[in-house]
């Protein structure tokens, strides 16, 4: 069995909160969950030993929503995968007839919930309408002339998604009809702020992240920032002891940390914890984003450039979307950061080393597998297991931020 590689999308809820992600499989254009040779002896042991792992970790604990074609659902792959966490979306594609009914019956017994997707409104799709935990609406399709239509799913209490939500005005009117879940690029649109300054909490935080990216590093001074504030003290011990760094050695103070941790992990953690904290009322997938993406840039460059480099390409993906995050220009933010040309370059521009890594890191994240396989640093991989790459990246994200 080969899907080569998975992506995601996450699924929003009302308040920006994470519900869960569907999940894009490379092996075909639909995304779908592998269209797996059910005579195959090995393949429900492959899919039990190797896949499940994957989906629990690219989904970080939350929902995962899964495409199934007729023919899967149909030999009963939907029953290999957890039942609590799992969703079973079937694709506008599939041809309702008795066998599917059947089959979806079957797969509702077992506690499953199911979601249609890209639903039309169509009369073909009712008999299905009683087995339906959720329709996903694809407004792009669709368009936002919906009421009527909502009112129907609303009065038989069926929770509605939004599907390609690419704009907040989109987003907005979304709510107003009634949206439940939202799925889309909305949350990565800039929100520029119309303010003269930051809140005095952000200007402390990007002090302390221009003070870590100094080229010479004054441990005193960041030792003494913080030891001023108590989250940052208790953020630092508590990643210092986890298990991104074994949990073999106990650390009581932060001097004692500091020391431990050495130049290169000292400037990670300011970075990460700087952007959780600036980050706090934005959508959470927003951080979890900047962590998976810099984290995955990171083990790109350790596979296609020297071993030196690859902080810079980490630094990169963790800011990448630090705009948005503070709702300023990017310009604005990098104003007060002393960042290398080269990662400047690639933040503003997407231009120089960092900037093609990043370009390609944003095409997997999209699931734009044709264009993925086109860029030239994908092609310098050279057989390298990018989709492993992407789920060690997220297992990092998780230990980090949870």
């Amino acid at each position: 069995m080969s899907y080569s590689y998975i992506a995601r999308q996450p699924i929003l809820t009302r308040d920006q909160k994470v519900f869960g992600y569907e999940l894009l499989f490379r092996n075909s254009t639909e995304n779908s969950f592998p269209n797996i040779d059910p005579n195959e002896a090995t393949s429900k042991l492959l899919l039990q030993q190797h896949l499940l792992g994957d989906i629990q970790t690219l989904c970080m604990g939350k929902q995962a929503f899964i495409n199934f074609h007729a023919r899967t659902l149909l030999n009963d792959f939907p029953s290999f995968l957890n039942a609590r966490t799992v969703w079973v979306e079937l694709l506008e594609t599939v041809g309702v007839d008795a066998p599917l009914l059947e089959a979806c019956s079957a797969t509702r017994a077992k506690g499953y919930r199911i979601a249609l997707d890209d639903h039309d409104f169509a009369g073909q799709w009712e008999p299905l309408i009683p087995m339906i935990n959720m329709v996903k609406v694809d407004i792009q399709e669709q368009g936002l002339e919906l009421d009527e239509k909502i009112r129907f799913f609303k009065e038989k209490g069926v929770p509605l998604l939004a599907e390609r939500v690419e704009t907040r005005g989109e987003f907005e009117r979304c709510l107003e009809l009634g949206f439940d879940y939202f799925q889309g690029f909305f949350f990565e649109k800039p929100q520029i702020v119309q303010q003269k300054s930051l809140a005095p909490n952000r200007i402390s935080m990007l002090t302390l992240l221009s003070e870590a990216h100094k080229k010479d590093l004054d441990l005193d001074t960041i030792r003494q920032a913080i030891e001023q504030d108590l989250s940052l003290t208790y953020s630092l011990l508590k990643l210092v002891n986890s298990a991104l760094y074994g949990g073999r050695k106990k650390i009581e103070n932060i001097q004692h940390a500091l020391v431990y941790l050495g130049t290169t992990e000292i400037r990670r953690f300011i970075t990460l914890v700087v952007l959780a904290n600036v980050s706090a009322g934005q959508p959470e997938e927003l951080t979890i984003k900047s962590v998976t993406r810099a984290r995955f840039m990171e083990l790109v460059a350790v596979e296609i450039l020297s071993e030196k480099h690859h902080s810079s390409a980490f630094l990169t993906g963790m800011l990448s979307l630090l705009d948005i995050i503070l709702g300023l220009s990017m310009d604005d933010v990098l104003k007060q950061l002393p960042l290398s040309k080269d990662i400047t370059k690639a933040l503003k521009n997407r231009e120089g080393v960092w900037g093609y890594l990043l370009q390609m890191t944003e095409l997997y994240e999209r699931g734009e597998w044709e264009a993925l396989d086109k860029h030239p640093l994908k092609q310098k991989l050279n057989g390298t297991d990018i989709g492993q790459l992407y789920i060690d990246a997220s297992q990092w994200c998780r230990l980090a931020l949870f």
